[in-house]
């Protein structure tokens, strides 16, 4: 029986499957909707909350050639896959690229938060 390790992120564009893939750290997830809490007769508080629910993940790709950052950069806005060391998976474009020079002038780290979109599954 095969078994497969998740030891990487993998970002994968939805409309060619062109893929980028690297060790990663400093993963974040959040999620947050549009909302309040009102005051109304005899001070009760009543939450004002509306539907839908915004996530987002941000992750740090560790020791990416220059190649790579360009990938990136030209995949900006584009809807991409994002699949972590865990098997989770965000549908979502990303933004902004923030490319880390390393020591070793040959490799970076490109941080980057993928905001999520809607997006169907299945055939």
């Amino acid at each position: 029986m095969a078994t497969l390790i998740l030891s990487r992120v993998w970002i994968n564009r939805l409309d060619t499957g062109e893929a980028v893939n690297a060790q990663s750290w400093d993963r974040t997830q959040d999620y947050d909707m549009d909302g309040d809490v009102g005051t109304y007769a005899g001070g009760r508080q009543r939450s004002i909350s509306v539907e839908g629910e915004r996530g987002s993940f941000g992750c740090t790709l560790r020791r990416v050639s220059l190649a790579t950052i360009l990938t990136l950069r030209e995949w900006k806005g584009l809807p991409v896959q994002v699949r972590d060391h865990r098997g989770q998976l965000w549908v979502g474009v990303y933004l902004r690229v923030v490319p880390i020079e390393q020591s070793d002038p040959a490799w970076y780290d490109a941080a980057l938060t993928v905001r999520t979109v809607d997006a169907p599954e299945g055939v």
